[in-house]
């Protein structure tokens, strides 16, 4: 059996490497694309998102369990408060298998932790206030499917932390 050369084995893999790795950058830059009348738009690395705007209500704002815990596992020096709401779009969403009319979904910070009562005050969160929403259902990527943009409401705003 013959065998290759290195100096002809390296330089090849070099080169599929490069023609890889360039193919790979080149697709993280692709324009954004517009599927059935609704604009899409990138969010964090090579994904797109069709944006439904409408309101949500909140449904119900409780005390969590009194634990040091809350959310994501993570320990908050103030107790936690379980938010949950409902969507409903501005216009009529049809065909997309990721939206379900009338679900209740829960509000958490972005790290996935619960909110605790200055939050609440803040941002004016009650039961039965409605609130600008954003719905974003994923289009192409790996990302979180489905999101959630409140834009009154900063997620990562996590100043309760602070002492």
């Amino acid at each position: 059996m013959a065998r290759t050369p290195a100096t002809l084995v390296i330089p090849t893999l070099a080169l599929a490497f490069t023609l890889t790795f360039a193919w790979l950058a080149a697709s993280c830059f692709e324009p954004t694309i517009a599927l059935a009348g609704v604009a899409a738009t990138r969010v964090g690395g090579p994904c797109t998102y069709a944006d439904f705007p409408g309101k949500a209500v909140i449904v119900a704002v409780t005390p969590q369990p009194k634990t040091p815990v809350t959310g994501g596992g993570i320990p908050t020096p103030y107790p936690g408060f379980d938010i949950t709401y409902t969507f409903t779009p501005d216009t009529p969403i049809a065909g997309e298998p990721l939206y379900t009319p009338g679900r209740t979904h829960t509000l958490t910070l972005v790290n996935g932790m619960a909110p605790g009562s200055r939050f609440l005050q803040k941002y004016g969160i009650t039961a039965g206030k409605v609130f600008p929403c954003r719905l974003r259902i994923i289009r192409q990527g790996t990302c979180t499917p489905v999101l959630y943009d409140f834009p009154g409401i900063d997620r990562a705003d996590y100043f309760e932390l602070k002492k």
